[in-house]
């Protein structure tokens, strides 16, 4: 008897099991919404169609409508309540650059996917178009890899207790962050050669710090040959120069607008100065470097200026040389320079892959030395005695094809630069030109070739 009533017990438990699950849900879901109103986030007007399609139009800089478009690149965004049964459709609107990408998506801010060549595409007005059945109903997506600042101290918090690292605040940006640089040597050595390199003028310009991070790394890794490295260098890193602009969401500019990279106002009469009107986030940089220079110990010898450029998909990392070689007109001093920065090229592309690196031009041109760039102090006051030069990363394929750079493709190119670097000073510097249209693959058939290199006037660092 207790059998059978434990049994239709049972029967009847089940029964309401499956009609509770028969049951439609008919309470409303929420709808689903656009918001960057988080650190780096940025998105300008929005216009929802449907719960699945979606017109995003990217945001000026400041929402300040006197800018370039090219300066209207950076979108981060978290898309709320999506729908999950289809496809969401969403349509990036007056993008400043006509190049095809493929943006990425993630559902934690932590793990970070491309999407799919099949999952994103270009109309004829250059507006990319993604269609995606997402997983979760809430999603991040962004133009490439976001880097915020709570991510660098995140990464600083990981490496402070390294013992081959000292954090430092130089000083603090315009709204009071702190500008960190980062001292990598063996401290028990001396007499070593000085290197300083800078990032994130630019704060949307990403690729730099994920080089940055493998370039560290390697440092601090303990592999063979690092503590060569460590004894005989003093490595100067300044991960993030603009903080104010990234965790703004900004994709070229301060909060206050400012383009950091042709600010550097030095004093024409006095070069060594800058002038008041400077920024303090170039004055920062500027101050420690003249420190550097005036300092115990041997000089600044290498200046390395970390960009990332809105290329055609296929462009790898390049770099801006200056000057030529003297059989082109160029003066003695001017192309030894030139001389040295290829020499550092050369020697990247031994470990890089000489197939991973734009060739050169045949000659960089000398215009930069009367702009106000970081190398054009430089050389304003110490000319070829501090190699400085801008190397550029890119965000598509970059040597990769057919699938596209990845984080972890830019911390090894941050290892390779490490090793390039020793080799620049430990084997003979003699200008030896490489032909690099027989040892490097050039491009062919660029889909937008009028557009390469790019046109950005502030970027011409002829």
């Amino acid at each position: 008897m207790k059998t059978w009533k434990f049994q239709l017990l049972v029967l009847l438990a089940l029964a309401i099991i499956f009609f509770e699950s028969c049951k439609k849900d008919d309470s409303p879901k929420p709808p689903s919404s656009v918001t960057d109103s988080f650190e780096a986030g940025s998105i300008g007007e929005f216009v929802k169609i449907s719960e699945t399609q979606w017109e995003l139009f990217l945001a000026n800089d400041n929402d300040n409508p006197d800018l370039p478009d090219n300066w209207r690149n950076w979108f981060y965004v978290k898309m709320e309540n999506m729908e999950v049964d289809s496809p969401t459709e969403i349509v990036l609107k007056n993008r400043g650059w006509p190049f095809y990408y493929l943006p990425v998506y993630s559902y934690n801010q932590t793990d970070w996917y491309r999407f799919t060549e099949d999952e994103v595409s270009q109309n004829e007005d250059l507006e990319l178009i993604i269609k995606k059945q997402f997983e979760n109903r809430e999603v991040w997506i962004a133009r490439f890899y976001p880097y915020t600042f709570t991510d660098l101290e995140n990464y600083l918090s990981s490496i402070k207790h390294e013992p081959y690292v000292d954090i430092i605040v130089a000083g603090q940006s315009q709204e009071g962050k702190p500008v960190y640089v980062l001292k990598i040597t063996d401290f028990e050595s001396s007499s070593k050669h000085k290197v300083i390199m800078h990032a994130r003028t630019h704060p949307g310009e990403t690729p730099p710090s994920f080089m940055l991070e493998g370039f560290i790394d390697f440092l601090l890794s303990g592999s063979p040959g690092v503590s060569e490295i460590l004894s005989d260098f003093e490595f100067y890193i300044f991960p993030m120069q603009n903080v104010d602009g990234v965790i703004a969401g900004n994709y070229r500019t301060t909060p206050q607008t400012e383009n950091l990279e042709v600010m550097w106002y030095y004093d024409t009469l006095n070069p060594q100065n800058l002038t008041d009107d400077a920024p303090q986030e170039v004055k920062i940089i500027h101050q420690f470097a003249k420190d550097l220079m005036d300092g115990e110990g041997e000089p600044v010898t290498m200046a390395l200026n970390l960009h990332a450029s809105n290329s055609e998909p296929d462009v790898r990392p390049f770099f801006f040389p200056h000057f030529g070689p003297e059989n082109l007109g160029y003066l003695p001093v001017e192309a030894s320079l030139w001389g040295k920065q290829i020499s550092l090229i050369n020697n990247l592309t031994t470990y890089y892959g000489i197939d991973m690196i734009e060739p050169v031009p045949e000659q960089g041109g000398s215009s930069f030395a009367s702009k106000t760039y970081p190398e054009s102090w430089w050389w304003v006051n110490y000319q070829d005695e501090v190699m400085a030069m801008t190397m550029e990363m890119t965000y598509g394929r970059a040597g990769y094809s057919p699938r596209w750079i990845e984080p972890d493709d830019l911390r090894q190119l941050g290892k390779d630069l490490a090793l390039g670097i020793r080799d620049y000073y430990l084997y003979d510097r003699t200008f030896k030109f490489v032909d690099w249209t027989v040892q490097g693959k050039k491009l062919m058939n660029l889909k937008y070739p009028e557009l390469y290199p790019p046109k950005a006037i502030d970027e011409l660092k002829e």
